[in-house]
């Protein structure tokens, strides 16, 4: 299941978990607020968080 991060890096949304569900998470979100770090080639989201992002 995914579930809200925060990436420490921009200090905005993004997500965390198996990468299944993540449109449940980021939709509600406005873009806006989403990660402006690099997306993944061919997604809409934001990168998932990792060592440089952190849960919420």
């Amino acid at each position: 299941m995914c579930k809200p991060a925060t990436c420490s890096t921009c200090h905005k949304k993004t997500w965390m978990g198996c990468g299944a569900h993540i449109p449940s998470v980021m939709d509600s979100v406005p873009e806006d607020e989403w990660c402006t770090c690099e997306k993944p080639a061919g997604s809409k989201y934001p990168p998932s968080a990792s060592g440089s992002c952190r849960i919420v």
